[in-house]
């Protein structure tokens, strides 16, 4: 046998593994690990983006809660998983943000990971205790810089998209307040309701509820036009006649190292689940906006978010103990 058939036969031996792999996936259920507890905004995207994942690959895909460590609990889950295709993170500013605030973490963010697509996003909405008696940002943002430090806000978490979005407010419009972080957006905005703090930014869609009940004010909207979800809500723009965009966001990611045609597999049906008309219908009726990018769109989206999120701790000189 001639050395260039040898050559040839190694290398055919050594794609083998990948390719098979490659042709028989997915040859179990996948999982779905979103970091957060149930019942939250990113999990109801990823239902729906579970089942007709489903549907699609002949597969059961289940969705598994994996919450605690600031989101590293799940990431370190799928970072240690088998790099088969079988176990996608949910991923979302958290992520970027414990890659420069945590150190020792278990995973490289971005070497350990695969981006996938963008899936959605919702823009933050700026939601205070009624006792204010402040109906818009235009009302409240004299009496923020009037009381100052006096007044605080809450998050939800130490080095949260919700905590350096505000830091990144105040600086924006010039004035301070206090930040009081909990442990999740429920615990936050029930303090905000009982006059505990006075103010935050929350994702849309739990924060809507809440305005549309009577129980917290709508001052401002995060975005670049009005939200339907709250049509009465300004932006910052249009109240202050500067620009304030902020949001939480979610997108797919899988381990590095998972075969190509897996990934390419896993990114083109996630696309089509998230451009299918009724999952559609059911995110942007929850305030959510679909958006189902390229990888090099996600990649280039999560390069410009961290830079973003960098300027916010530097700012804040926010650091996680």
């Amino acid at each position: 046998m001639s050395a260039r058939r040898r050559i040839a036969l190694a290398i055919a031996a050594a794609l083998l593994p990948a390719t098979a792999a490659a042709q028989s996936f997915p040859s179990k259920p996948i999982r779905i690990v979103v970091p957060y507890q149930a019942g939250g905004t990113s999990e109801m995207m990823a239902r729906q983006v579970a089942d007709q994942l489903q549907q699609a690959l002949k597969q059961p895909v289940v969705i598994e809660n994996r919450p605690g460590g600031g989101t590293t609990i799940g990431a370190t889950a799928v970072a240690q998983a088998p790099a088969d295709g079988h176990s996608l993170f949910v991923n979302a500013s958290s992520f970027l943000i414990n890659a420069q605030l945590m150190k020792g973490l278990a995973y490289d963010a971005w070497k350990d990971f695969t981006p996938l697509t963008l899936a959605a996003s919702n823009p933050h909405l700026l939601v205070a205790h009624t006792g204010l008696g402040t109906p818009s940002f235009k009302e409240f943002l004299p009496l923020a810089k009037q009381k100052g430090a006096s007044m605080s806000y809450a998050s939800f978490g130490n080095g949260s998209s919700g905590h350096l979005a505000f830091e990144l407010l105040k600086k924006t419009y010039d004035f301070q307040m206090q930040h009081v972080p909990y442990k999740g957006v429920p615990q936050a905005m029930t303090d905000v309701m009982a006059g505990q703090v006075q103010a935050m930014l929350t994702d849309l869609p739990p924060g809507a509820v809440q305005v549309k009940a009577g129980k917290m004010l709508g001052l401002a909207i995060a975005a670049e036009k009005r939200s339907p979800t709250v049509p009465d809500v300004g932006t910052f723009q249009e109240l202050t006649g500067t620009r304030f965009v902020s949001r939480s966001w979610f997108g797919f990611l899988v381990r590095s190292g998972t075969p190509p045609e897996v990934v390419k597999t896993l990114q083109t049906e996630i696309v089509k689940a998230l451009q299918n008309p009724g999952v559609k219908e059911k995110l942007n009726a929850a305030g959510m906006d679909t958006i189902a990018s390229s990888q090099e769109e996600f990649v280039a989206f999560m390069k410009s978010e961290s830079e973003r999120f960098a300027d916010a701790i530097r700012f804040s000189g926010t650091k996680i103990d």
